[in-house]
């Protein structure tokens, strides 16, 4: 088994146990979610750093570039939502500084009307 370290999300670990670590610990299986093997498992000792794939290469690539365009796809999404909120904030802003106006304004006019009723008494 090679001994060599890997990028994945930790949250990706599931109970399954493989193989032993070079250490005698059992690994875990984790899902790797690189741009170069989305969604391979591999083995993994989280204490040694010990790593060994669990899934056999396929004979077929299409399902990775699928994987890759997906994940590609839903950043964008991500990123053009994240987009829209700013705009919704930022246009919220100007919103309420133009009630805030509205309501300066209509002060004004009733403060005024206050003060010329009260001069007439």
């Amino acid at each position: 088994m090679v001994s060599h370290s890997s990028e994945s999300n930790a949250n990706s670990a599931s109970r399954n146990w493989g193989p032993l670590c070079n250490c005698g610990r059992a690994t875990t299986v984790v899902k790797a979610w690189t741009n170069e093997n989305p969604g391979k498992r591999f083995f993994r000792c989280g204490a040694h750093g010990f790593f060994d794939w669990a899934d056999v290469e396929k004979a077929y690539s299409w399902q990775k570039d699928e994987i890759r365009q997906q994940k590609e796809e839903i950043k964008a999404l991500k990123e053009s939502l994240k987009a829209m909120s700013c705009q919704d904030l930022s246009g919220s802003t100007t919103m309420n500084r133009g009630l805030v106006k509205l309501d300066e304004q209509e002060k004004e006019k009733l403060e005024n009307e206050v003060m010329l009723l009260s001069c007439l008494k």
